[in-house]
């Protein structure tokens, strides 16, 4: 017999109809315990949920911590300095804006400089930059100016101190300032108007 002889009929073989009830029934249970075959319960969602909303939930306080709660700050800052009628007089009289905050150990920092000056160095208006943030439109122009210390905590202008050549707040260190409260600045300046 020839091998296509074979594979002919083996191809034409009837076999008899054998039926296992007890096959059939472990079958039928090993594909029903499949896990494509179960309902999920709350629990089972829950299982796969929590890991992701873990997730989420650890970027947005991370995010809010380092990118929103610095912004809110800094906006808390000049919002404070703002609403302070010996800043603004004073503001008024030195012809004196807001150039820059920073916010560093619970306290702020605002630097005051001349409005021309800032106009040079500044084109996007007054942008309110995050800690370690730089502005790409601010150009390295040296001015006099001055600086107000502000309580976050407190809601106040603790004080005001002077500097010289500043390029912006992130070159300054603030311990070296000798910060004054509004009322010996504007004493001082009374002083040398009658002198």
């Amino acid at each position: 017999m020839k091998h296509e002889d074979l594979i002919r009929k083996l191809e034409g073989l009837k076999t008899p109809d054998i039926e296992l009830p007890g096959h059939k029934q472990a079958l039928r249970m090993a594909l029903l315990n499949s896990g494509h075959f179960k309902q999920r319960t709350m629990m089972d969602w829950a299982k796969i949920l929590a890991p992701v909303t873990a997730a989420v939930v650890v970027i947005s306080i991370v995010g809010f911590l380092n990118v929103i709660q610095p912004r809110l700050e800094m906006t808390q800052a000049r919002d404070i300095a703002m609403s302070d009628s010996h800043v603004q007089q004073f503001m008024q009289e030195n012809d004196l804006e807001m150039a820059e905050v920073r916010v560093q150990d619970g306290e702020a920092y605002v630097l005051l400089g001349q409005q021309a000056a800032f106009s040079e160095s500044d084109t996007a208006g007054g942008i309110l930059l995050a800690p370690g943030e730089e502005s790409d439109t601010t150009r390295n122009v040296a001015t006099s100016g001055y600086i107000l210390k502000i309580d976050l905590a407190g809601d106040q202008v603790t004080g005001v101190g002077q500097v010289n050549d500043v390029k912006g707040l992130q070159y300054i260190d603030f311990d070296d300032i000798d910060f004054t409260e509004f009322e010996s600045l504007e004493s001082e300046g009374s002083q040398e108007d009658l002198g």
